[in-house]
């Protein structure tokens, strides 16, 4: 027992990491892909995984490496124009995103008791016991750490448990990992990519290893702590693409959002596992729904010149806005059917600035020796960095086009 919670304590940043990845777009995208293509994304969902893993190591380097933040950084060699920009955009991303964050959970709770006319109340609820979890921490840091490490373990527990109702079909699965592609797989390339791959939850990857203390001698355990992360996030979504292959593939079912997704499994596979699922979903949801706040606030303060540090009082004001839209744009979609589109709208928009600015900040900075020292990118993650970018580019045009 003393061993496992000595491994516990070495963890944290990438776990915390993988609980933004793991939020309600990431389970119907790669639901959506096993539904519709069966095993076939699976290596789609490794090749994002390990984009990511390249990312975010870059972002625990760079935060190991820096005496300051990267956005104090930017702003000092850049100017602070550059620094405000990144720290707007990625501000301006997760306060769109979160309305799907309300959404998950108010699903998941829905799911677990009942009572769908009141289902607009659980954003508020949910809301207000996170507003309540970010300003009472005095330690917001650790709290996080810890709360993120059950909500991580709670999703792989009730991911996994799913495949006992559902099935595994090993040889398909192995298969699944060998690259190919399908008519209509476009359309999931766009969707399981961006919400698997976030090259904001890798820069803030940076952030968060300073905000547990680690610095250049301690770079092995941020490095083994964020593929750990990527593992969890590998993982969970291969068993939800995987339960969905099983479940839903070849069948006439066909689901508009998460809510219905839970409808469709409780329908298929029982109360039980319906169960299983909503309360795996609310994890998910819940997890997102503070580190995704807390992201936007800290990235936009910083980039502002403010105290961007995760304790600090503008970090925690702004957060506490992402939370606030996101709530009342559901309580609207509930209420009204308003402004789910504008909110997805400005997320979507706001990507478009956010990922690329991101992405290149990390490739660039965590490449120059002036910045790094010997912890500086090596051949092969600069080649791998730039693809990603590249993909992150190529996305984004294709959205600008439509």
């Amino acid at each position: 027992m003393r061993r496992i919670v000595g491994v516990l304590r070495r963890l944290g940043p990438g776990l915390i990491m993988a609980s933004v990845v793991i939020g309600p777009g990431s389970i119907v995208s790669a639901t959506r892909a096993g539904a519709e293509g069966g095993y076939r994304l699976l290596w789609l969902v490794a090749l994002s995984a390990l984009l990511m893993g390249v990312y975010a190591s870059m972002g625990a380097r760079l935060g190991c490496a820096l005496e300051e933040t990267p956005l104090q950084y930017v702003a000092r060699r850049a100017g602070r124009p550059l620094a405000a920009l990144t720290g707007l955009s990625a501000f301006l991303v997760t306060a769109g995103f979160q309305f799907g964050n309300n959404m998950g959970v108010a699903f998941a709770a829905q799911g677990l008791v009942g009572a769908p006319q009141y289902a607009w109340i659980w954003p508020i609820v949910f809301t207000v016991l996170a507003l309540l979890f970010l300003h009472a921490a005095t330690r917001v840091y650790v709290a996080i750490e810890r709360l993120m490490m059950v909500l991580v373990a709670v999703m792989i527990l009730c991911f996994f448990a799913n495949l006992f109702w559902t099935g595994l079909d090993l040889p398909r699965l192995m298969w699944g990992l060998v690259p190919q592609t399908g008519g209509n797989d476009l359309m999931l390339v766009r969707a399981i990519v961006p919400t698997t791959f976030s090259a904001v939850a890798a820069f803030y990857q940076a952030y968060l290893v300073q905000a547990k203390g680690w610095q250049r001698n301690q770079i092995k355990r941020a490095i083994v702590d964020t593929w750990v992360g990527i593992a969890a996030i590998a993982l969970i979504s291969a068993s939800i693409l995987a339960g969905a292959a099983e479940t839903l593939h070849g069948t006439s079912e066909t689901f508009g959002n998460i809510g219905q997704l839970a409808l469709i499994l409780r329908k298929l596979l029982g109360p039980a596992a319906g169960l299983v699922f909503c309360l795996g979903l609310g994890a998910a949801a819940f997890s997102s729904f503070i580190v995704n706040a807390v992201i936007g606030g800290a990235l936009l303060a910083d980039g502002l010149g403010l105290d961007g540090s995760i304790n600090s009082r503008p970090s925690k004001l702004l957060a506490s806005v992402v939370m606030l839209i996101g709530c009342v744009v559901a309580v609207g979609a509930f209420a009204w059917g308003a402004g789910t589109t504008t909110s997805l709208l400005l997320a979507q928009a706001s990507t478009l600035i956010a990922a690329p600015l991101c992405a290149l900040i990390l490739l660039v900075l965590s490449s120059r020796r002036s910045v790094m020292g010997e912890l500086r990118n090596g051949p092969a993650t600069v080649v791998v960095g730039t693809a990603g970018l590249l993909v992150i580019l190529a996305l984004g045009i294709m959205w600008a086009l439509d």
